[in-house]
């Protein structure tokens, strides 16, 4: 009996399809450039690669799941009185992201009402966090541009791109600067900024996806489980971190290899924005300040110094001998001869006649 084995070849593994990098935002900080890409279309689990070259030279870089260890998150709390009845919601909302955070996350808490605050320190580990947010309550006006601006200094030894500004609000913009003003602040400070809110889409959506960051409606009323899309959508962004090339603007080459997809593309890193002039932390007006200051302390010093020297008495001009007499117009004492005694009126008028003479007594 003749036995025919008829083998298959072996199925070649398909390539990993290519597509175009998705680059959600650019962040230039301290050295570094961080390219927010969102890696969401890759399905598969496992281990991924990273490519970048600049004029030919392959650069070392590396790839960073935006939601990993080390990770600072700024959590600022619309808490003004306007917002009240949203309250309840934004705190469960962040008390949600905090728990389904990275173990190795820091946080910190700040409050938008007049003034600013934080009301945390930074935190690891959801206890406290989660104790400080059920202890907030609403009341006074917004300050959400002062908020903004004190998130932006929190953790400032992460590294681009490793901090994340996550703002609940029911405002419709940050009450003061613009949203290409606010974005580039955030870029220059190599920070992530996402907005959870019901008004103004158009404005914090500009403000927040060139930093890699978006904007969440919540819609009104506010229904909580579709605030859980801030943290979905943190979890496919990725960072690829490299060395800020030395001449600017520079176009990079990327290559994202994730197993199931080959994601490639060209991008430019571009100058750093400009300095903000509405930047109370880094405010060109406080030179300005200062150099006023100064001017009127010394106006005030001169003043006085003036002042002074006017209620000195004048010293006269004359012999310098005679200052002495002619200041406070002292008296001079009478010239007394010491070790002699006094001699008296008529004693001293006889002494000045003189005695009479034998010829004198005869006529009389």
């Amino acid at each position: 009996m003749l036995l025919v084995v008829v083998t298959q070849p072996l199925a070649a593994r398909p390539a990993a399809a290519a597509v175009p990098l998705p680059v959600a935002g650019v962040l230039t900080a301290g050295g570094q450039t961080a390219l927010v890409v969102d890696l969401s279309a890759s399905t598969r689990p496992g281990r991924r690669g990273v490519t970048v070259t600049a004029g030919g030279v392959r650069q070392r870089a590396e790839l960073i799941p935006v939601m990993s260890d080390g990770l600072a998150v700024p959590l600022v709390v619309d808490t003004s009185s306007v917002g009240a009845v949203t309250l309840p919601a934004w705190l469960s909302a962040a008390a949600r992201f905090v728990l389904e955070a990275p173990s190795g996350c820091q946080t910190v808490v700040i409050t938008d009402h007049e003034p600013a605050t934080t009301i945390t320190p930074p935190l690891r580990g959801p206890t406290e966090v989660i104790r400080a947010l059920t202890a907030v309550r609403a009341s006074g006006p917004r300050d959400t541009a002062a908020a903004l601006s004190l998130a932006a200094r929190q953790f400032p030894q992460a590294g681009t791109g490793r901090r994340v500004v996550v703002l609940y609000t029911t405002a419709p913009d940050a009450g003061g600067p613009s949203a290409a003003t606010l974005a580039a602040r955030f870029r220059s400070g190599g920070t992530i900024l996402v907005v959870v809110g019901t008004d103004g889409a158009e404005y914090w959506s500009a403000a927040a996806a060139p930093t890699g960051g978006f904007f969440a409606p919540a819609g009104r009323p506010v229904v909580v489980p579709a605030l859980d899309q801030v943290e979905s959508t943190l979890s496919g962004r990725y960072l690829v971190r490299f060395a800020t090339p030395a001449t600017l603007p520079a176009t990079v080459a990327v290559r994202v290899d994730t197993g199931d997809l080959t994601l490639s593309g060209d991008v430019v890193v571009p100058l750093p924005p400009p300095p903000d002039a509405g930047e109370s932390t880094a405010s060109p007006t406080l030179p300005w300040s200062m150099a006023i200051t100064v001017t009127v302390a010394a106006i005030v010093a001169l003043t006085l110094l003036l002042v002074l020297r006017s209620r000195r008495p004048r010293v006269p001009l004359g012999p310098p001998g005679l200052t002495s007499v002619f200041r406070g117009r002292a008296a001079v004492p009478a010239p007394r001869i010491l070790g002699r005694a006094a001699i008296p009126l008529d004693v001293r008028q006889r002494a000045l006649i003189p005695p009479p003479t034998g010829e004198e007594d005869a006529q009389a």
